[in-house]
């Protein structure tokens, strides 16, 4: 057997090994890092690198000298990959447990697994044709597989990744933009100057009286900015840092319960 030929064996066996034993261990194997449940730390990463791979194996097929020069390290990010894809698949498995399955999500990280296994074979195949069995007609069919595998890898990880998003953040991020009041009522200022506190904290700005308190911990910049409004006219504080910002404003519209009163 030729240095070349085992060169390649090596590389194909330390990828194919990892992935094929990472298939067979118990899911209750990646459920949790220290006292977190693993499943959104992992999905990070594969939703990140999985696409980093496709684009990578596309220019490499458009340009054939990078696929020769970078093989090695465009399959084993591909190997990384799809380990990962594996080890999200499973922990989203033991999470179910604690939080519920998505169906969506479940069965969009079913088939993510099938394209990031099939994203590395191409791959593989795609260097071993190249190495080994350069005819034109066998580098083009492969070709046109690794990129219809490439291509479909970046819609199904988009896919997979928003139906967790979804699952995880809709209902709770549709409920935090819901009006805590129809924002009608008439408050005095001596009303909204009782409540200074962290546990009760009413301000005014522009005219308009706000409940601030569940705002308090959700504050972007941190809790002191909103706790230093709290009973008090704020619309200098406010209007200073946020006026004619969108995103600002809507969470402070939520958050009305009154048109201060003279």
């Amino acid at each position: 057997m030729s240095p070349r030929i085992r060169n390649f064996l090596i590389i194909a066996l330390c990828g194919v090994i990892p992935i094929f034993v990472a298939m067979q261990l118990p899911s209750d194997l990646w459920a949790e890092i220290g006292d977190l449940p693993a499943h959104p730390l992992i999905v990070h990463f594969a939703v990140v690198m999985l696409p980093v791979v496709a684009l990578w194996t596309l220019f490499a097929i458009a340009k054939p000298t990078v696929l020769e020069k970078t093989f090695p390290y465009l399959f084993a990010l591909s190997v990384v990959s799809t380990l990962s894809v594996i080890a999200a698949k499973s922990s989203g498995i033991s999470l179910s447990a604690a939080v519920g399955l998505p169906d969506e999500h479940a069965e969009a990280g079913d088939r993510l697994v099938v394209v990031a296994v099939a994203l590395s074979a191409v791959i593989l195949l795609l260097a071993g044709v190249s190495k080994f069995w350069p005819k034109r007609i066998a580098m083009r069919g492969i070709s046109v597989v690794a990129v219809l595998v490439a291509v479909v890898v970046l819609p199904m990880t988009y896919i997979t990744g928003h139906s967790g998003a979804e699952a995880t953040w809709k209902d709770a991020y549709a409920q935090a933009k819901e009006p805590i009041s129809d924002g009608v009522s008439r408050v005095t200022m001596a009303e909204v100057q009782q409540r200074s506190s962290r546990e009760d904290c009413w301000s005014v700005v522009d005219g308009n009286v706000y409940d601030l308190t569940s705002f308090i911990q959700r504050h972007p910049a941190g809790a002191n900015d909103i706790v230093e409004m709290c009973g008090k006219d704020a619309s200098e504080n406010f209007l200073g840092q946020h006026e004619g910002q969108g995103e600002p404003e809507m969470w402070l519209g939520t958050l009305k319960v009154g048109v201060l009163s003279n």
